[in-house]
């Protein structure tokens, strides 16, 4: 099966939305191509170490062109598959892929056990990111008036303390900011559906206006609704794989993963320690801003 490829310095998993900004001449002409052929393209990692053998087929489900020729486009993550040989006689880089098997893995109790625990911490960690500020303001209030003999003192304004207080406050902007992009790759992941939309932006439409199509939450309720249970630990480990804050090098060996059993085990481990620590106000991620930003070609 020959398809294109998009490298990118990300990892894409089967279930995930991937919005994607298109600029760059060639990959207009890909996804105009992969539109009238109604043909998914390849994701695959890019990085210092050259591309990765493993990705993620991506089907084009919502497009916006502009009228100077770039692209808005929704995805959403289909099939992994391996590259087996590369293609480079058009303008942009396509490969001869195998699709790859989805299996469960052995036993399935323990896969059923590990993925209600998956699921279960997903959603902790959730909470936990959105209480992170919280929870500082309020030790912040509960310490208040602790120490009335030393009224008298105050705090020194020093160029540590400063940078002190800056970065606790860009760090609770960045735990909001990690939620809502989880929040809006779950909302996306759950509503893509269908034959891909297509909308054509003239000069005198506004690019990029923001709409509330879901003002009550009720796709981002149905999304995390998915996450529950076990019922399909295949999707669940892809899922939570895709949207959760791990570093590229563990999000693509999670990709690689040979079975559900073995990725839901390795998100497990990640999940429960990134849990303890928030849950003691560390933030134990360094967010790449690249992941948080819209994704440009």
């Amino acid at each position: 099966m020959l398809v294109p490829l998009f490298p990118l310095q990300l990892v894409l998993f089967p279930g995930v939305a991937l919005p994607l900004h298109i600029f760059e001449p060639r990959y207009r002409l890909m996804v105009k191509r992969c539109l009238e052929g109604n043909q998914p393209f390849g994701v695959i990692r890019s990085g210092s170490d050259g591309l990765s053998e493993i990705g993620t087929l991506a089907e084009i489900r919502e497009a916006t062109r502009y009228v100077d020729g770039r692209w808005d486009i929704v995805t959403l993550g289909t099939q992994r598959f391996r590259i087996s040989n590369f293609d480079r006689s058009a303008a942009y880089l396509q490969a001869e892929i195998e699709l790859l098997e989805e299996p469960i893995g052995e036993p399935a109790a323990r896969v059923s056990e590990l993925a209600q625990r998956v699921s279960d911490a997903f959603i902790d960690y959730l909470e936990l990111l959105r209480g992170v500020d919280d929870g500082e303001h309020e030790h912040d209030h509960d310490d208040e008036g602790d120490d009335e003999g030393d009224e008298n003192e105050s705090d020194e304004v020093t160029p540590e303390s400063i940078d002190e207080a800056l970065e606790e406050e860009q760090g609770a902007a960045l735990s909001q900011e990690v939620v809502a992009e989880i929040e809006r790759l779950l909302v996306a992941s759950n509503a893509a559906a269908g034959p891909a939309k297509i909308t054509e932006f003239g000069p005198d439409d506004d690019e990029g206006s923001d709409d509330d199509g879901d003002p009550d939450g009720e796709l981002l309720a149905t999304a995390i609704d998915r996450l529950s249970g076990s019922d399909d630990p295949v999707g669940l480990s892809h899922v939570v794989g895709g949207v959760v804050q791990l570093s590229i090098e563990q999000r693509q060996e999670l990709l690689e993963a040979a079975d559900a059993c073995t990725r839901l085990t390795l998100l497990a481990a990640h999940l429960d320690r990134e849990n303890l620590l928030l849950a003691e106000g560390i933030r134990p991620w360094s967010a790449d801003a690249r992941a948080l930003a819209e994704r440009r070609n």
